[in-house]
């Protein structure tokens, strides 16, 4: 009997089966992301380069900072717009900066393909990330609770109470039902 077979057909070589393979699949996913991080590695910034642009960073969210307190959002989209610009020295108060100077230190710490860089203080002695610096750009992640820029009192002398006595009176268009709980008193004083 002669059978004559698909001339078109082709079986598929080595590099086909491994391809279309799960471990060749895994294989593609980690050469590609090897690439990747020696690409970062590369490119990622000196650590002079992150001092300064922590710094600049950090002197523009002072200056920013105009005792409106806002939220994460508001945080992130400056963050943005740090990376593109650089502070005006000129609008900064000197001695705020040699106040940060003297309560904050910035640290830089090398990764295998990125860097950040961190602020440590008495308030976060562990250190917060204050940017990042990969592929080249130093990205800011500072927000102005990160620093510690005054040390005040919390309390006064030994002793003083955080709590005053304090004097609180009753207007008389709110009703007699909350007058007759409170025994006709026109004056309610505050635990002394």
């Amino acid at each position: 009997m002669n059978l004559s077979y698909n001339s078109g057909y082709k079986k598929p070589n080595a590099i086909q089966d491994i391809r279309h393979s799960c471990f060749g699949k895994m294989l593609v996913i980690i050469v590609v992301f090897g690439i990747i991080t020696l690409i970062a590695a590369f490119t990622r910034p000196s650590d002079s380069m992150m001092r300064w642009q922590a710094e600049d960073n950090i002197i523009e969210c002072i200056i920013a900072s105009d005792s409106i307190q806002s939220d994460f959002i508001d945080d992130y989209v400056g963050n943005l717009g740090r990376i593109l610009t650089h502070a005006d020295k000129s609008k900064l108060n000197r001695e705020t900066w040699k106040v940060f100077n003297k309560h904050n230190k910035i640290a830089i710490y090398s990764h295998v393909g990125f860097k950040t860089a961190y602020i440590h203080n008495n308030v976060n002695p562990d250190g917060v990330r204050v940017a990042i610096g990969i592929f080249g750009v130093v990205i800011p992640t500072i927000t102005y609770s990160d620093m510690l820029l005054n040390l005040d009192n919390v309390r006064g002398e030994y002793g003083q109470r955080l709590i005053r006595s304090t004097t609180f009176t009753i207007d008389s268009s709110i009703g007699s039902t909350l007058e007759e709980l409170l025994n006709d008193s026109a004056e309610v004083k505050a635990y002394e």
